[in-house]
């Protein structure tokens, strides 16, 4: 037991066991556990509701099991982390800060700044992979460059080694002296009153905190996981794991979901049962989706404002608020996306398969920026996650090299019938369709006038009518598809001309490649540190190609043939502004006798300004959401 007083500092780590933090602090000596409530610095990425209802129910199951142990969980609300940080580090004498990486690029420029602010000042500050199986720095191809697409991506990964996780946690904490103004669960108002009566019912269905998450894993891979193939597309009901919302608070260890479906897969294959064997390998595919949604945001952190590919940002985008307003409240004439959209307002849940239909509608039927949807996704949903809903909303709008062909228009009537076959989904969620007959429930505009009238239903009074029709829409896409490879013709690389995505004037290029630097050896700087991308200047490169089979290929400049890593010239000025976080990491280890990471980047002030992202929509949305009646 070493003798120093270390502060753990908890942010999406909410859980006692396999937390490489917690039980590096443990092992040295005395711990503050703090966890940090800045709500300036969340900006346009604020918390939802129902998600702000799990955190404050999490927090408070984190902070009952830190007490059982030893040490009380210190909560604090400020306008400054790092002055939060700093509060605690005089109090306590702290001479040294941990905490566990976040990958979303507003987490990697805060965490970067903060940790060269408290090296300055003498202290130890350490960092560990508590949300990934493999740090992004670590999956990279064969000449140094990201992945982006998804199957070589996971390939890789599935070629190495998992790190066990360390599913003990530890028996006691030493806890560091020292007076601190501290706050309640309650002083930290993530929920306030007039959301309470809403949130009631949260508590039914679900059970926040790290040991209900560990019950949840265990229930589902002891009785769900073998018939997770079969099920896993019925809309409604339990036919998913539902560990997304532990996973996203940390509450849940990645390595332990993975160790714990391994183990199945190896059974299951010593007794023959190929359908145990393939449940497997979807559920790991579906948890290595996440995994890539935090690599493509380390790797290119601009995807949350533009997309990957490059020609998508002449696409001419419909920034039509009636038609947004329709689609959340679940009034757009399809009855499977208006089940989905109403479902999603009422619980903050919305099954995977649903998402891919209603956000395939508003991007490829109403033309809406994609990042309205993610947006409003990311206010609504119980698993609200940025770097999934990134990864989720760029594949259905064609904005990846392996997504969704930008022209795939998915009908809603027929996704009905193969998905809700029976209707009860539809009816379920929209009472006013409760009694058409299951022949025409996913098509009530086909239906003839006395199945309406007997079902009670009046097209265009208790139901729209569809808000645009299949062929109209498929029409429309496809002149706005036309329209953006005209724009792009005319400004052809040629032309050198840069043009800004029509959603906001924000600068866009094709996929950039990441890059890295040296630096002198520092011996404050550990193998485990938070690396952060940087990206080389996107005209040394030619634009990708519209197919996607020449969006797959990666690197066709010549390298400076270094033979351990690969170099490239600093981040443009466009990029600067834009993404760049900072720190990057090397694509393949680089042998040092001095130190075990020497690699540095430069950091900008700002990923980018949310004013830039400030949307008129936005403040429109936050004065209905807090009246409760843009609802159903």
């Amino acid at each position: 037991m070493g003798c120093d007083r270390t502060i753990v500092w908890f942010r999406r780590d909410l859980r006692i066991e396999d937390n490489p933090a917690l039980a590096a602090a443990a092992r040295e000596g005395s711990v503050l556990p703090v966890y940090i409530w800045c709500p300036t610095e969340e900006g346009q990425f604020y918390p939802g509701r129902v998600s702000r209802w799990w955190l404050k129910h999490s927090l408070a199951h984190l902070s009952q099991s830190l007490k059982s142990l030893g040490a009380e969980l210190v909560l604090i609300k400020t306008h400054s982390t790092l002055d939060a940080l700093l509060e605690c580090i005089n109090a306590i004498q702290a001479t040294k800060v941990v905490f566990n990486h976040l990958y979303d690029p507003v987490s990697l420029v805060r965490d970067h700044n903060i940790k060269d602010k408290l090296v300055e000042l003498g202290l130890s500050v350490q960092s560990y992979n508590g949300d990934l199986l493999y740090e992004p720095w670590e999956i990279y191809d064969e000449r140094g460059h990201a992945f982006t697409t998804f199957d070589h991506f996971w390939d890789r990964c599935l070629q190495k080694q998992v790190a066990a996780a360390s599913l003990i946690p530890p028996w006691q904490l030493i806890p560091a002296e020292g007076t601190l103004k501290k706050c309640s669960i309650e002083e930290l108002e993530l929920e306030d009153e007039s959301e309470k009566s809403s949130n009631a019912l949260l508590g039914r269905a679900w059970s926040p905190g790290w040991s209900n998450a560990d019950k949840a894993l265990t229930e589902f891979v002891e009785h769900h996981l073998l018939h997770y193939s079969k099920n896993r597309l019925k809309v409604g009901g339990d036919s998913t794991s539902l560990l997304s919302p532990y996973l996203h608070f940390g509450e849940l260890s990645a390595r332990k979901v993975f160790q714990l479906t391994r183990m199945k897969q190896i059974l299951w294959a010593n007794e023959g049962n190929m359908a145990g064997e393939q449940s497997v390998t979807l559920f790991l595919r579906a948890l290595g989706l996440r995994e890539y949604s935090r690599y493509l945001c380390f790797n290119f952190p601009f995807t949350h404002e533009r997309p990957l590919l490059g020609n998508l940002r002449f696409f001419p985008w419909n920034s039509d608020l009636v038609n947004f307003k329709a689609w959340r409240q679940g009034r757009t004439g399809y009855p499977l996306v208006d089940a989905g959209m109403r479902e999603l307002w009422a619980t903050g849940w919305i099954h995977n398969r649903i998402r891919v239909i209603v956000s395939c509608f508003a991007v490829k039927f109403l033309l809406l920026p994609w990042r309205w949807g993610m947006k409003y996704f990311w206010d609504t949903l119980l698993d609200a996650d940025l770097e999934c809903d990134i990864l989720g909303w760029q594949y259905i709008s064609g904005c990846l090299p392996d997504g969704h062909e930008l022209e795939r228009m998915d009908n809603p009537e027929v996704q009905g019938v193969k998905f809700d076959p029976e209707g009860e989904y539809v009816r379920h969620w929209l009472p006013e369709l409760a009694r058409m007959p299951t022949e025409w429930i996913h098509h009530p505009w086909d239906a003839p006038l006395t199945v309406l009238r007997s079902a009670g239903v009046e097209l265009g009074l208790n139901y729209p009518k569809p808000i645009i029709g299949v062929d109209l829409a498929r029409q429309r896409l496809t002149e706005a598809i036309f329209k953006m490879w005209e724009t792009e013709a005319r400004c052809s690389d040629e032309t050198n001309e840069v043009v800004g995505e029509n959603t906001n004037g924000v600068q866009n290029s094709a996929i950039p490649k990441v890059v890295l630097k040296e630096k002198t050896p520092c011996a404050s700087i550990s193998s485990n540190d938070q690396k952060v991308p940087t990206l080389q200047n996107p005209k040394n490169f030619a634009s990708l190609d519209k197919k996607r089979s020449k969006g797959m290929e990666e690197g066709e400049q010549n390298q400076t043939g270094l033979p351990n890593h690969k170099t490239g010239p600093e981040v443009s000025s466009v990029d600067q502004g834009m993404c760049s976080t900072g720190e990057s990491s090397s694509s393949k280890k680089q042998k040092s006798t001095t130190c075990a990471s020497t690699y540095t980047f430069s950091v900008p002030q700002q990923c980018s300004s949310s004013s830039e992202l400030k949307q008129p929509w936005q403040e429109q949305i936050d004065m209905e959401q807090s009246s409760s009646k843009d609802g159903t």
